[in-house]
């Protein structure tokens, strides 16, 4: 068994801490130690070093490194261009030169969990899914009608000993009423978008539902590391359209009965925005305020301060996002914190490229 952790995001929702040059998954957001850090040390109750290998941008090749002196640095994977989750992960498998009948553990770089004993437990059942050929994903249990999670709708159990099921369909991000439906319902799951497999199993997926994908990696396989092999990469993959394992695979696989779900119940979060880092900290330290760096604080309730050496005092705010960096301060209602990313295209054309 071996896992590839995928740290290619950008997480421009968390701008202005996360920027092009330090990615979120770089940062220490939970914790002393930054989320990529937490994700490899959360692998190590199952695989020893040499089996964990991270797939991120060319770019970031270096401080991955250096956030990863246990790691073998041929390990640590550059991506020549970004083509979303299934070509990295179809990537960061023919590189890896694993055996085709290997179990893959397939995850993010940038998620918080709090129970990671449970975790662990939720891998290794879904690993023995995958060993008996299935695509294997994890659902985490949905605490509330979220509108930034893909949803999984349940199907019937694959053992009654066991909680993993089959996968009856996948739901888009959906709207509140939708969501709120879904939940009042039962039987739906949040996408955590962690994926187990066989190597066999997911190149015979490619092959199904992406063959242009898997056309391309073979001819991936068969470059030599020769100086130059990057800039051939790179020309290979230039046609190849950027693929989610979730839409591109996942969905198509289904819906033939060979996606299978073991939920999740670990005090997850994808930190996808400043409003679900807020949620994760709130839980994780049990008061609604949540303030780093030099803050005081007068009566103010679902608040998060991520500042530094500044003093920033609050006063009778509720549901409040406040990000005090050296070139840049962001004010934002916790509710809309998902429209950073838009904002960011206004910022670059009239503030400039050096604020992304």
């Amino acid at each position: 068994m071996f896992a590839i952790v995928m740290a290619g995001g950008s997480g421009t929702r968390l701008w202005p801490l996360s920027r092009r040059r330090s990615p979120k998954q770089l940062l220490a957001l939970t914790g002393e130690t930054s989320l990529l850090q937490q994700t490899v040390a959360r692998l190590g109750a199952l695989l020893k070093p040499q089996d964990i290998y991270v797939i991120t941008s060319q770019a970031h090749v270096r401080p991955t490194i250096e956030q990863l002196p246990g790691i073998p640095e041929d390990n640590i994977l550059g991506e020549p261009l970004a083509r979303s989750t299934a070509v990295a992960a179809g990537l960061a498998t023919v590189l890896a030169r694993r055996e085709s009948d290997e179990v893959a553990l397939v995850l993010p770089a940038d998620h918080f969990v709090s129970d990671e004993e449970q975790f662990t437990e939720a891998l290794q059942e879904a690993a023995r899914s995958a060993e008996r050929g299935y695509l294997v994903t994890l659902g985490v249990k949905p605490t509330q009608p979220a509108t930034g999670y893909g949803y999984i709708k349940v199907g019937k159990l694959l053992h009654a000993a066991a909680p993993t099921a089959l996968v009856e369909r996948f739901v888009e991000k959906p709207d509140a009423g939708e969501a709120a439906s879904m939940l009042k319902e039962g039987g739906y799951l949040w996408n955590a978008g962690v994926f187990v497999w066989r190597v066999y199993a997911y190149r015979q997926a490619m092959e199904r539902f992406q063959p242009e994908l898997a056309a391309a990696l073979d001819k991936v396989a068969a470059l030599h590391r020769t100086p130059g092999w990057l800039s051939d990469l790179r020309d290979i993959l230039e046609p190849v359209p950027a693929i989610a394992i979730d839409i591109g695979i996942a969905e198509p696989a289904a819906a033939e009965g060979r996606m299978a779900v073991v939920p999740l119940d670990v005090g997850w979060s994808d930190i996808g925005s400043w409003s679900a880092l807020l949620e994760a900290l709130s839980a994780q330290s049990g008061t609604s305020l949540v303030a780093s760096g030099q803050h005081l604080d007068r009566g103010s309730e679902r608040v998060l301060v991520h500042g530094g050496d500044r003093l920033v005092v609050t006063v009778g705010l509720r549901d409040v996002i406040i990000v005090d960096t050296p070139d840049a301060l962001l004010v934002c209602a916790r509710d809309r914190a998902e429209e950073i990313k838009p904002v960011l295209d206004e910022i670059a054309e009239k503030a400039g490229e050096r604020y992304l």
